[in-house]
């Protein structure tokens, strides 16, 4: 699946992230990295919206899941986040850049072998909002994929 089509699917399925104008910069072996700008994700302080700052790292990491379970070759999937922790460490005052870490190879394998012995399975994804080589917000996640194919 291509960054547009992926943006796309994310409009088309969750219209908020169309509000956050929020696109996919790029998709690439080791990262996804997702953006939106400031101006219609802002606070009052200037400063980007906390909540456009949470959903930024859930939506990118649900995504992430997303682009798996189609390398998986699951069909119909399922992807839920279950639970998470988000850490805002500095404000981000500009457009926001979102860093979404593939998990190892290890991982990666231990997810698709329970997944393909029970249908169902959970990673932790990793996340950042990154501003001016510095992390404003560390996030973890841990997503439940289901094949209900």
């Amino acid at each position: 699946m291509t960054e547009k089509e992926l943006e796309e699917k994310l409009h088309k399925q969750i219209p908020m992230t169309k509000l956050m104008e929020l696109t996919i910069v790029n998709i690439n072996n080791d990262k996804l990295l997702t953006k939106a700008p400031l101006d219609v994700n802002i606070n009052d302080k200037g400063t980007a919206f906390g909540g456009s700052l949470n959903t930024m790292n859930i939506i990118s990491s649900w995504s992430l899941c997303f682009l798996l379970s189609q390398n998986f070759k699951i069909e119909h999937s399922s992807i839920v986040i279950f639970k998470n922790e988000t850490k805002f460490l500095r404000p981000v005052t500009k457009d926001i850049i979102c860093h979404t870490f593939m998990p190892s190879s290890d991982e990666l394998y231990a997810l698709e072998e329970k997944i393909k012995s029970k249908k169902s399975g959970s990673i932790k994804i990793y996340s950042q909002i990154i501003e001016n080589e510095k992390v404003c917000v560390d996030f973890v996640g841990t997503y439940v994929i289901k094949d209900i194919s």
